[in-house]
Formats: C-alpha cells, structure tokens, sequence
C-alpha cells in the first residue's frame, strides 16, 4: 500500500518543482537532472563530513553519477 501511494506523491512533487522552477511538465530529462544533483550533494556531503578527504571539483561530482 506504502509504494502504491509513493508512486503518484512523487509525480505530483515532481510536476509541482518543475512547474514551479522551469515552468515545464515533468519529463525524463528533469527526472535525471534531479537525481544527478542528489546523488552529487549526498557525495559531497559524505565527504564534507570525513576530515582527511578533500572535496573534488563540481566537474568531477558530475562525471561521476550515471543516469
């Protein structure tokens, strides 16, 4: 019951952000715009958070996501 409900609350967050900041319906590009950009903070911050590594470039976090 629990992923029947979480499939249309993430669509729907989905079209209200992409609305809200591209005035555009939801399409795939976004989506994986949006999980790049995730996947790259959550990096970043996991290294942010360990002393001795030293946080790469923003180039590098890209080409490190894969859609």
């Amino acid at each position: 019951m629990v992923q029947i409900l979480a499939g249309p609350i993430t669509y729907l967050l989905l079209a209200i952000y992409c609305h809200e900041h591209y005035q555009e319906k939801v399409s795939i590009r976004r989506v994986r715009e949006l999980r790049i950009r995730i996947k790259n903070e959550a990096l970043a911050c996991e290294q942010a958070t360990s002393p001795e590594t030293v946080l790469p470039e923003d180039s590098e976090l890209h080409s490190r996501a894969k859609t």
